[in-house]
């Protein structure tokens, strides 16, 4: 299994250095002719949902969160071969386009939720502020999905719309302060050990050989 994930890795490696070699060139040779935006464009989303479905990746090596990651990678590559495919026959559908910006929207936020969870919490300040950005996450992107569903015109109704561009703006706003307090909080020293509710992260801490004879 492991030396199937190595071979695979590499693979990846070398196909991510290949979309970013020919998509910088299709820039600066190819110009702007259609061959061209198609190059640049399928390189663009292999990089992109590349990133989002890497960092889901790395987390399913976290038993506890590994449907987690999977449920990101699997959306990545979703989305990812809709574009394609988009990009290719150069469909022009209103409903495609609206299914492949929620399925974006979807892959970035189990991305930025995954990343969350790559941290080893170390204390309850850490795993609150964590909630809270994935609560945040999941609000911010079930409006805009629910907005991408809704007929064209009521897209530029959200600037009219107070009461829904408040809360789009206020889910933003606190799903980055709490994803920033994540790491800063972990660094926090505590004065006693605290467990964590939902899940045991930490290792626990080595006893001496003088304390594990007294327990004895």
């Amino acid at each position: 299994m492991y030396q199937n994930n190595q071979q695979l890795i590499k693979a990846s490696v070398i196909i991510v250095i290949i979309a970013g070699v020919l998509g910088a060139l299709s820039i600066f040779t190819g110009g702007l002719d259609a061959s061209s935006a198609k190059l640049f464009s399928i390189s663009f989303i292999l990089i992109l949902f590349g990133i989002t479905g890497t960092i889901s990746f790395v987390v399913t090596g976290k038993p506890q969160y590994k449907a987690l990651g999977t449920a990101g990678m699997v959306v990545s590559a979703i989305t990812f071969l809709l574009f394609f495919i988009v990009i290719l026959t150069e469909v022009a559908d209103t409903g495609i386009f609206q299914l492949g910006f929620c399925l974006m929207i979807a892959s970035i936020a189990l991305a930025h939720i995954c990343l969350l969870h790559h941290f080893n919490l170390q204390n309850k300040y850490a795993l609150y502020a964590r909630m809270t950005a994935t609560s945040a996450i999941a609000i911010f992107s079930l409006i805009l999905i629910v907005k991408v569903f809704e007929p064209f015109p009521s897209l530029y109704s959200l600037g009219y719309n107070q009461s829904a561009l408040k809360l789009l703006v206020a889910a933003l706003v606190i799903d980055l302060a709490a994803t920033l307090l994540v790491p800063l909080c972990n660094r926090l020293k505590v004065e006693e050990p605290i467990e964590l509710t939902f899940t045991t992260e930490e290792n626990p801490p080595a006893t001496s050989q003088e304390e594990q004879n007294s327990a004895i």
